[in-house]
């Protein structure tokens, strides 16, 4: 009899940078895909997310942490906008990954076939493992990073709501939907219990896609392929309008997972918008947390995490959780979700834990008014002695740039590094004053 697989060592280490993984990785930053073969959902992704197609980009910078050999490769839907070579690999002297481009739902073109096939200890990932990937792996003989599996069922919130309510741990009053039919009974009983607002959540979605929130007392149409993945939950929403509650915020738990340990990295702030959106992070969270409310998230992030690699999950990814805070000093500590990928806030915590350590760090998406060629957003930032170099003290680093058709700059993913919060927002005010900037969604 074969013993049983022993229980990872969970690593609490906030502020440090994660070990990388060992070995080359051909990456598919395909943000088209990250539903599966969902493809409804996707589509309410594009509709929504007009530049999606120039997302990947974020993977150009952070490739070469998340993975140590010398010869990753990076497939995206589209180069990255000149200025970022020479700012990434040369200023920054971060070590860039070989770029190729695949079309949307592209990924087995006869290059990107025999790149992957004659990498030397190479493994396929993405932003999630599907069947796709699966069957590049089998046409090139080479391993995937992850699973199908795993993947799959570490991104259904399902699953992860139903397994801590049998833990134990704190959970949202949730009733479950199996089909569209049972919304209005769920969001009627939940309207009885008190709650004036309820989450309607699918199984698998991100970037706000795949859940809705609504009055308890109208809830709306939902779609079909919101159960593609299995029953919808409907949540009693809690925020500030119920009584007794002040504030709500919703930290979030970086993590990597590897074969026989768990690193948890760093604790961040998410800033959402009011539609619960997600629009960038900060770390450490602003506001103090009282030891007993940081131990009891890092706690519950280490339950889910151990739950997340069990179902088979490797690579990079966040425990969302939601906090209330009572007029009588009570906290109520519950996990909202797991994301099993690189997250929103992934790649701003690798950098500044790359090159600031234990720092504080800004990421905001940031939208132009007037599109720009890329080399003007960097000498504008460079002229106005804001553009991060290794070294300084407080800098913007510019992550990605979102592009319009014809190559030019309509937002971007801005990292500002500094040793103090206030410093984090001084620099962010003299950056939205370069050009009219204005916050925006991931």
């Amino acid at each position: 009899m074969n013993p049983a697989p022993q229980p990872p060592a969970i690593q609490t280490h906030l502020g440090a940078l994660p070990p990388a993984r060992q070995g080359n990785v051909a990456f598919f930053a395909n943000l088209q895909h990250i539903f599966f073969d969902n493809q409804a959902l996707t589509d309410e992704l594009r509709a929504t997310v007009h530049t999606l197609d120039s997302y990947g980009g974020r993977l150009l910078p952070i490739l070469g942490l998340l993975w140590d050999g010398p010869d990753n490769i990076l497939i995206l839907e589209r180069p990255p906008l000149p200025g970022f070579d020479e700012y990434l690999g040369h200023t920054l002297r971060l070590t860039l990954p070989r770029l190729l481009t695949c079309g949307v739902g592209d990924a087995l073109t006869p290059e990107i076939q025999d790149a992957v096939r004659h990498a030397s200890h190479c493994a396929i990932d993405g932003f999630v493992t599907d069947e796709r990937l699966a069957l590049l792996s089998r046409t090139t003989d080479t391993p995937l990073a992850g699973s199908v599996g795993g993947s799959r069922r570490g991104n259904n919130k399902y699953l992860l709501h139903h397994y801590l309510e049998v833990s134990g741990e704190p959970v949202f009053d949730t009733i479950d939907a199996p089909d569209p039919a049972a919304i209005p009974a769920a969001a009627a009983a939940l309207s009885r219990r008190g709650f004036q607002q309820v989450a309607i959540k699918a199984a698998v979605g991100a970037s706000g896609i795949g859940i809705l929130r609504s009055p308890s007392t109208a809830p709306p149409d939902i779609p079909g392929h919101y159960f593609a993945d299995g029953p919808c939950m409907v949540q009693g929403w809690i925020d500030d309008s119920l009584p007794g509650i002040l504030r709500v915020t919703s930290p979030s738990v970086q993590m990597m997972l590897n074969e026989h340990a768990i690193h948890l990295y760093d604790l961040t702030d998410q800033i959402l918008s009011i539609d619960s959106i997600h629009e960038g992070n900060i770390a450490p969270p602003e506001t103090p947390l009282a030891p007993g409310v940081h131990e009891e998230i890092l706690r519950q992030a280490r339950v889910a995490a151990s739950w997340l690699h069990a179902q088979g999950y490797r690579g990079t990814g966040s425990t969302d959780f939601h906090l209330a805070f009572f007029e009588d000093g009570r906290v109520e500590v519950r996990i909202c979700e797991i994301n099993a990928r690189v997250t929103g806030a992934t790649y701003p915590s690798l950098l500044a834990r790359h090159f600031q350590p234990e720092g504080t760090w800004l990421m905001r998406n940031l939208l132009l008014p007037e599109p720009l060629e890329s080399r003007a957003v960097f000498d504008r930032l460079a002229q106005a002695d804001l553009l991060y170099t290794p070294g300084k003290a407080t800098g913007v680093l510019p992550v990605n740039f979102n592009s319009t058709p014809d190559r030019l700059v309509a937002k971007g993913q801005f990292l500002i590094l500094g040793p103090n919060h206030q410093s984090l927002h001084h620099t962010m005010q003299q950056t939205l004053h370069l050009k009219n900037l204005h916050f925006t969604r991931d």
